[in-house]
């Protein structure tokens, strides 16, 4: 059975004063690692697929969640960290993985890699556990909708808002939910009024502040934490789907 887990911030690290990142234990906010822990039966090998494929991190991200899961007391036999380095191996490493872990970022970024990847093909037929933070939860959508979150993308008219995901679900997540709903740009055009609402007409969303998040098994879908759906110009506060 494939279980997805859409998070709006699934942290392993935290940042030190000079910027440096360190691992950490994983939340337990609205039961995120008893969930976790539960969904994870199996723990040979977690995949984690890079959101940025071309940039190295500061700090090894296949170190960082390794000892993060580690600490944390649900640690794997084998971690393999996917970029451009090693993409053409990619169906070898899905075909091992009890985790398919996807990294957030720049959605458009992120969305491209795993195009390039094949990953939805790759992900068919796969039974396991898919997690996503971030932008790694808004790419399982079929059609995914691409915030223009970086000054000047709201007003390119060559930006694309749907793209191809990786069509695990239906739902478009709006992660960091409560830092999109106060952001406005430089023109003053507002996220949530101008760009969010009124896309929502087309595709609806379910906005998720940081800490909230999704499980899906099948046809089970349960919500946990705040959550908000935008849908036809309106939004409401849901408890389920």
């Amino acid at each position: 059975m494939k279980t997805l887990i859409l998070s709006s911030s699934f942290t392993t690290y935290e940042t030190d004063a000079q910027g440096n990142r360190k691992a950490r234990i994983i939340d337990n906010d609205n039961g995120f690692f008893d969930n976790l822990k539960k969904c994870l039966t199996s723990r040979k090998c977690m995949v984690i697929i890079s959101g940025n494929p071309n940039k190295k991190r500061d700090g090894d991200p296949n170190t960082i969640t390794r000892q993060s899961f580690e600490m944390s007391g649900i640690p794997f036999d084998e971690y393999i960290y996917v970029d451009n380095a090693n993409k053409e191996h990619i169906a070898e490493y899905i075909s091992r993985a009890d985790c398919v872990n996807l990294f957030g970022g720049h959605l458009p970024t992120a969305n491209k890699f795993i195009n390039e990847l094949n990953l939805k093909e790759l992900l068919k037929d796969y039974n396991g556990v898919i997690i996503g933070a971030s932008g790694g939860a808004m790419n399982m959508a079929e059609k995914v909708y691409c915030i223009p979150e970086v000054e000047g993308e709201h007003k390119d008219k060559s930006f694309k808002r749907i793209l191809n995901g990786l069509g695990l679900t239906n739902i478009n997540i709006i992660p960091h939910y409560k830092l999109f709903e106060k952001k406005v740009f430089s023109d003053n055009v507002r996220m949530l009024e101008d760009i969010l609402l009124p896309d929502s007409k087309e595709i609806p969303m379910i906005a998720l502040p940081d800490r909230s998040y999704i499980i899906q098994q099948e046809d089970k879908i349960e919500i946990f934490g705040e959550a908000y759906l935008l849908k036809n110009g309106k939004i409401k506060q849901i408890k389920h789907l």
